[in-house]
């Protein structure tokens, strides 16, 4: 039964598309929905900050207008009235003519069409370094945005290796129930044929009835446990079949570093740091921008009308405005106060990742080494569950063991490969994580191939594993 469990498990792998690590982790990193949002993001705080670049140089605009002005034009006739008035009244009267007083203002309503074509330019002279604290805020955004390009490909990289990794354990799990359950079923029936024979009675061939019942549910969970796996691994690839993983679980007889080497390298490389310096440099320049709020402002202004064939020619005009805020409705003096407390929190939380993130290796390098020392201990133990079984059973045969004894000698032997294969998996995992705290996830891959020993998922799962 152990046979056909390993060919139905062989053909299933075969069946499957299989990928090591690396590939996977190339994948994750190009097709992660995550990651290509925070890149997405990443790319529009650099045009941002590009676009931001020429803030401070001369603009250059066309502006044209054309239509149609209604005006009246007003002549103050009253001094010419005070002249001619009296003169007017001095006349003799005429036979049918009545000369009207001229009257004191006359009005004339005129309508006519404008058009105007010019260039018109602005260059701020001087700004108090308004501009150039923009620039730095922009720029500051961008490198945050980078900041968490790099981020999400650390919790991308560690999110694939649990998944990853979480398909081999599951795979080994469901080797050795099935292995177990191919015992007990060898076991049902001998003692059914020992029943048969009268060396045994009927209730200890009854027990092994059970423990049939319980190794193929077990076997089945684990299969199920399995498919889930799996399926979690396909959907994080985007993968349109099934997966295979290639790369099995590992542990090194020694360290793969130090834990001063991961704290230095976490110190270093970790993505919180590259996000602190880009707040910095945020909070500064917006410190920047609020304290020079009343500095002058120097703008040269040009414009030249391209009107031409006028009775008045072309008009030009170049000059230079400047502008002194008095009063404003906003309070600066309390964005000021604000942006010096942003300084002053940006700062408390690099003090506080400076305590946080060694703190994070060194839990993670320790929860790595006792995984590691709890596989390489667990060696002897499982050589003798083994040794238990075989006793056990050829104690069975003989009439000196019950079923439950071979039982439980087998529930043992499965017990045991299943920590030896969690710690394995304790052991890549928080090697995994620890590596994406100290900045460098994809060396993951490397130290796989490195490994001392190897949960072997090809290898039969009765064997002793204690020899890997």
């Amino acid at each position: 039964m152990a046979a056909t469990v390993l060919l139905a498990l062989a053909q299933s792998a075969h069946a499957d598309a299989g990928i090591d690590y690396a590939e996977a982790l190339r994948r994750v990193r190009t097709a992660g929905g995550a990651v290509n949002g925070a890149r997405l993001d990443y790319q529009a705080k650099q045009l941002q900050a590009e676009a931001l670049r020429r803030i401070d140089g001369p603009d250059l605009r066309l502006s044209g207008f054309i239509g149609r002005v209604s005006t009246t034009l007003s002549v103050d006739t009253s001094p010419i009235g005070q002249a001619v008035n009296p003169l007017l009244d001095a006349l003799p009267p005429l036979p049918g003519l009545t000369l009207p007083d001229l009257p004191p203002v006359l009005n004339v309503e005129r309508v006519f069409d404008v058009r105007t074509v010019g260039l018109n330019t602005i260059w701020p002279l001087y700004t108090g370094g308004r501009l150039d604290a923009v620039k730095q805020i922009a720029a500051g955004r961008a490198d945050e945005a980078g900041a968490g390009v790099q981020a999400a490909l650390d919790e991308a990289s560690t999110l694939l290796a649990q998944r990853y990794f979480t398909v081999q354990l599951a795979k080994r799990a469901w080797q050795l129930r099935g292995a177990a359950a191919a015992l007990a079923r060898e076991h049902q029936r001998m003692a059914l044929k020992m029943e048969r024979s009268g060396l045994i009675a009927r209730v200890e061939r009854l027990k092994a009835d059970v423990a049939v019942d319980n190794a193929v549910r077990e076997a089945a969970k684990a299969g199920s446990d399995l498919e889930i796996a799996r399926l979690a691994l396909r959907r994080l690839l985007d993968a349109p079949g099934a997966v295979a993983p290639t790369t099995p679980l590992f542990v090194h007889d020694h360290p793969p570093g130090s834990l001063a080497s991961f704290i230095d390298a976490a110190k270093a490389s970790n993505a919180a740091w590259k996000q602190i310096d880009s707040k910095r440099k945020q909070a500064d320049g917006a410190l920047r921008l609020q304290g020079r709020a009343f500095s002058p402002t120097v703008v040269g202004v040009a414009n030249y009308n391209l009107n031409r064939g006028g009775a008045s020619g072309a008009n030009w005009l170049v000059g230079v405005s400047v502008s002194v805020p008095l009063i404003e409705r906003i309070d600066r003096a309390r964005m000021t106060a604000a942006a010096r407390l942003e300084q002053q929190r940006v700062e408390v939380i690099a003090e506080q990742a400076g305590r946080d993130i060694p703190t994070l290796a060194e839990s993670q390098w320790r929860a790595m080494e006792d995984a590691r020392q709890r596989y390489l201990a667990m060696g002897a133990a499982i050589e003798l569950a083994h040794e238990t079984l075989r006793l056990a059973q050829v104690g069975f045969e003989h009439g000196q063991a019950t079923s439950t004894d071979v039982a439980d000698a087998s529930l043992n032997v499965t017990k045991s490969s299943l920590e030896r294969a969690q710690a394995a998996y304790d052991y890549v995992l928080a090697l995994a994580r620890l590596l994406g705290t100290s900045g460098e996830p994809e060396r993951l891959a490397v130290l796989a191939k490195s490994a001392t020993h190897v949960v072997d998922l090809d290898a039969d799962p009765a064997a002793d594993p204690a020899k890997d």
